[in-house]
């Protein structure tokens, strides 16, 4: 490098309005901003980049500064713009290694048909996959694989996806794959699905989609933005900044565009944090259009921690917590007056002048010229004497009334969205920055925080914050501790503690035994798991040229796997080191002076204003037409058969509350949802029927209604989906148990074939495969002599609510108005016929490799639970349930009847609330007999694995009218108990508030949406509402269990019901 020349960095960062640029020498241990510029966003992105670095040169080098450009750094939101206005975008086909699972919802299931239709060429799915222990599905089959090959060159389709079952865990088929093509078809682009997301095969797969459609516009805007530099006479490295606030180097970007889709919010986050010298606040960044609130962890962004929508498609790669709201500093202005000319409301955005302020803001005015302008945030602002920009007098005539108003109103929105991302009643200091800043009033004090800060540069913090030169690496896997433990030892530390148990009538003591002695193995094996996957996170960072003397862990976290036996858990680990600079690197660059060919020349490249936030959604109101949750409807009833026929806005509103009626646990709906609208857009018809109608002319003793579930772990689900052959293949075996096998009262009379087996009082078939003839084999409906009627939902709460729907349109099957536990419940024997004496057999259970297992008779449904919990975990932790039949008196006494109604009553009053704009939590008070317990922020979780199920306990610090209330959350999968805590946290106050069978739900507190105990994570806004259980759950025998002590409670902890459950009036007729 030449002498007395100061080596600098560009960062740049392209917002919907303005593209802002700053030179950052870095000669000094802290980095100075030598030169700051702002330009208008064009059309084109490469040439307002252009123009704000070399205006940001430009500026150093006339004030005198040698400077030796040694990096540029770009933030820019131009890709998931594209991806959200559907321009720009390639063909992708798309591989999916599945084997025999999955088959049921394939690629492209869950996005927009809008987007869809634009992006999807060509979908195969193909031999492969893995179970989520690392068993294979399927090997590749590389024949196979050239096949499709050929079909995407005959289809000039050279954009690919490769999506593999359980890919996170095991890249290796992905891989291979990868390897088949590159041979076959060199000219072809791949993104393998483990390399963008973690587990949750639809939304890894729709990110992994997205990123592979935008890679030939990245080529272009890349290719132009080097042609930029060289044009510039700049020879230095280019990297483009992403969500997780560090940096990639443009070849790495081409790899993996999506993964700076939230640059924007992230620069200025990381930007405030260097301005500030903070390392934990509130980044409030208001631009000309739109304003992000973030929250700063450790000086970097905190991460979302559920799903993100981009165009539409749900994802799940890693993107910032932040909230964007129309608002900025051309966010236009307009007030509604009352009869007397007073202020009755004023509205701030969400559309905006954008670049176009100049042109349409009435302080850029010629006097008295204002017919074709609009009033705007910035007019408010410099009528309020907050801002000196423009000409004050134009706005000189605004009323007091009118500017106190939205000065009133802009506060109250910042307000409202610094409390929406905040995560716990903490005061914070807020961070202002953005040249939107000027909108806010530093000597006002804004709720919630602990200071307002208007750092120096705040006009340029997000290209400041791209100027920062770090970079990352992250892990995130499943991993199974058993394979880590010492078995022997534990064995032997389980069998000493079960023997010195000696007064056990009910076997609870030998199960707290057990798992006290098997627990000390399982968290040294966790520890040890979380240590490696730190050494790969922060290997994975030194690839990505970190120094390796600089790498910190930055994210810690683990969570359990519900419903698995034998301890799994997901781990997430990020690393971050600072980028090796060009000293260690010796490269030697040149003083940059503009010469001639670096002049700017005036651009005709156009100009066009901001429709999206930061963050992927349209600024604009309009409805989303595909959208059934914005089409409200009433239900349908066939005026011949009296049966209820299913919309889609009958199915969002039964999945929502399904969602909330899972307590927690049952694992979310979304999957039947996805299904279920599907099978309407084919024309398959779900029927629901009232108890009544059905069985008023039915055989008492030979018409049967069928229980139809899935077993297993809903994350499980989540990834390999389902593949529409577990559930209808568990009622063919039940089918067949009677029709071949003759099955009656325990025994099978025909056992050709068939391997029957004795352990523990229970009989059983590991796999039922008995010799068919054509007649039996094409016998459905019938068992034996009884014939099935209806089928029903063994819990109304979560996944398991829908499934019947799925089986009844294939198979043309009417779904009963009812269901088996009125909530969801995490064991067999809590389904209420099994609590009030129905034989808990035959039952079957069934894989997607059709491994039949069958319980012919067992000594209870506790023995079933066990016996079907151990045979999921060989069968990959999911399959295909279906329980004994129910008889008519049945249905009548031991099921909760007109259930499916319930649901859709309360998805109803949700969904409508929503649209109406009026609270969704007042529309549940309205709906059901519940309590509204608190509004607050998770301020713990802290989860454990036993016996397959996630056991733990959150707390929850208290918001607005329930501030300084703590609440202690208990639950095994579904909620449990609710105590009040102390101000210290610690001191539970007084009785339960509630506990089982009463329905606790946590749900998103501004939209009702249900969290699941999987989903909680610190932080989130929630609200606590609990609904009165139906009555059926309230008996001594029910509560023996379903009450507290069925899970362990002591007798201290007591039901004691709040109030009767609300009658359900049925929506078909009775």
């Amino acid at each position: 490098m030449e002498n007395n020349c100061v080596p600098v960095v560009v960062g740049v960062d392209v917002g919907g309005t303005n593209t802002d640029a700053v030179v950052i020498a870095k000669d000094q241990e802290r980095p100075v901003v030598l030169a700051a510029v702002k330009e208008p966003t064009t059309s084109d992105v490469t040439t307002g980049v252009k123009e704000a670095i070399f205006s940001a040169l430009k500026s150093t080098h006339d004030n005198g500064q040698k400077v030796a450009v040694v990096q540029v750094n770009i933030g820019t939101t131009h890709f998931v713009n594209a991806a959200v206005q559907g321009k720009s975008l390639a063909k992708v086909g798309v591989l999916r290694l599945c084997g025999s699972v999955s088959h049921a919802l394939p690629p492209f299931s869950d996005f927009p048909k809008r987007l869809a239709d634009i992006i999807c060429g060509s979908v195969h799915m193909l031999k492969g996959g893995y179970r989520y222990d690392g068993r294979i599905i399927d090997e590749i089959d590389e024949n196979e694989i050239k096949e499709v090959v050929q079909i995407l060159k005959a289809k000039a389709i050279t954009c690919i996806v490769l999506s593999g079952i359980f890919s996170p865990i095991r890249p290796d088929q992905e891989c291979q794959a990868k390897d088949i093509i590159v041979r076959e078809y060199p000219e072809a682009s791949l993104t393998l699905s483990n390399e963008i997301g973690h587990i949750g095969l639809l939304e890894r797969e729709n990110a992994a989609i997205l990123n592979e459609c935008l890679k030939p516009l990245c080529k272009i805007t890349i290719n132009g933005f080097q042609a930029a530099l060289k044009d510039m006479g700049l020879k230095c490295p280019l990297y483009l900044t992403q969500n997780d606030g560090t940096i990639m180097s443009a070849d790495t970007a081409l790899d993996y565009p999506i993964y700076t889709f939230a640059s924007g919010p992230t620069n200025s986050m990381r930007g405030a944090a260097y301005l500030s010298e903070l390392k934990d606040a509130i980044v409030v960044d208001i631009g000309g259009t739109t304003t992000d609130v973030g929250m700063l962890k450790n000086g970097f962004p905190h991460e979302a921690s559920t799903q993100v929508k981009v165009g539409g498609a749900r994802t799940n790669f890693r993107m910032p917590d932040v909230l964007s709201i129309g608002l900025g500093g051309g966010s236009y202005v307009e007030a509604c007056y009352n009869d007397d000319k007073t202020v009755k409301r004023v509205s701030v955005g969400p559309l905006s002048a954008g670049y176009n302020l100049q042109n349409e803001a009435f302080i850029f005015s010629s006097r008295g010229s204002r017919s074709s302008r609009n009033l705007t945030a910035s007019d408010i602002a410099v009528a309020a004497g907050m801002a000196n920009l423009g000409d004050p007098a134009s706005v000189g005539d605004l009323s007091k009334e009118l500017v106190k108003s939205a000065i009133d109103r802009i506060h109250q929105m910042v307000e409202e969205a610094i409390d929406k991302i905040k995560l716990s009643n903490e005061e914070l200091p807020v961070i202002l920055v953005g040249g939107g800043s000027i909108l806010i009033d530093p000597k006002r004090h804004i709720a919630g925080a602990k200071s307002v800060i208007l750092p120096e540069n705040f006009g340029v913090a997000n290209a400041i914050g791209a100027a920062l030169s770090q970079v990352s690496g992250r892990v995130d896997y499943v991993c199974g501790l058993l394979d880590m433990i010492n078995r022997v030892a534990m064995d032997k530390k389980i069998e000493e503690a079960v023997k010195a148990v000696t007064d056990d009538p009910d076997g609870k003591e030998t199960e707290i035994a057990r798992e006290n002695a098997q627990k000390p193995f399982f968290v040294n094996a966790r520890d040890i798991a979380i240590e490696k996957a730190c050494e790969k996170a922060k290997a994975a960072t030194i690839k990505s040229g970190a120094d390796p003397s600089s790498l910190t862990i930055t994210e810690k976290e683990y969570s359990t796997i519900s419903y698995i036996p034998g301890q799994a858990i997901r781990i997430k680990i990020t690393a971050v080191g600072d980028l090796a600079d060009w000293k260690k690197t010796g490269t030697k660059y040149e003083a940059w002076t503009p010469n001639i060919s670096t002049q700017r020349q005036k651009s005709d490249v156009k100009l066009t204003k901001q429709g999206t936030t930061s963050m992927g959604n349209k600024l604009s109101s309009t409805a989303d037409l595909e959208d059934a949750t914005q089409k409200p409807s009433e239900p349908y009833i066939d005026p011949a058969t009296g049966e209820w026929i299913l919309s889609p806005w009958d199915i969002e509103c039964i999945v929502v509350g399904a969602g909330i009626f899972g307590c927690g646990g049952g694992g979310s709906p979304h999957i039947g949802r996805l299904r279920s609208l599907e099978a309407i857009q084919k024309g398959k018809k779900i029927r629901i029927i009232s108890p009544e109608r059905l069985l008023r002319n039915a055989d008492p003793e030979n018409d049967l209604v069928v229980v139809v579930a899935f077993m297993g772990a809903p994350l499980i689900m989540y990834e390999q989906l389902v593949s529409s052959v577990e559930t209808t293949g568990a009622l063919k075996a039940m089918e067949e148990l009677y029709n071949i096998g003759g099955y009656e009262e325990g025994k099978l009379k025909n056992t050709e074939g068939v391997e029957v087996k004795t352990r523990a009082g229970m009989t059983f078939i590991e796999d039922y495969k008995p010799k068919r003839d054509t007649a039996t084999a094409n016998a459905i409906g019938n068992i034996g002599g009884k014939k099935i009627i209806a089928l029903m939902s063994v819990e109304i709460g979560g996944m398991n609510a829908i499934e019947p729907f799925l089986v009844g349109a294939d198979l043309d099957i009417p779904i009963i108005d009812a269901d088996g536990m009125g909530r969801a419940f995490p064991e067999v024997q809590m389904f209420c016929p099994y609590m009030y004496g129905l034989s808990p057999y035959p039952a079957t259970l069934v894989d997607d490799r059709n491994r039949r297992a069958v319980m012919l008779q067992t000594p209870s449904a506790k023995h079933l639970e066990h016996h079907f919990r151990d045979t999921v975990v060989e069968m990959g932790c999911f399959g295909g349930l279906v329980l004994s039949g129910l008889r008519k008196h049945e249905v009548y006494t031991k099921t909760i009847l007109y259930s499916v109604s319930h649901a859709w009553r309360l998805g109803n009053a949700i969904l409508r609330a929503r649209l109406e704009k009026i609270s969704p939590i007042d529309a549940i008070l309205a709906e059901e007999n519940s309590k509204h317990i608190m509004t607050g922020k998770v301020q713990d979780v802290q989860r454990e694995t036993t016996a397959g199920f996630n056991k733990g306990r959150l707390i929850i610090e208290g918001l607005e009218k329930f501030v300084n209330q703590r609440l202690l959350i208990e639950f095994q999968n579904e909620n449990l108990v609710i105590l009040r805590l102390a101000e210290d946290g610690k001191t539970i106050l007084g009785d339960n508030l509630a506990c089982v069978p009463d329905l606790i739900m946590l749900v998103d507190a501004d939209t009702c949406e249900p969290i699941t105990t999987e989903e909680m994570k610190y932080g989130m806004r929630v609200a606590v509402v609990v609904l009165a259980s139906h009555a059926l759950l309230r008996t001594e025998t029910a509560l023996r269990f379903v009450g507290p002590q069925a899970f362990r409670y002591p007798d201290t902890v007591k039901f004691q019901p709040f109030a009767d459950a609300k009658i359900t009036k049925p929506i078909p007729p009775i």
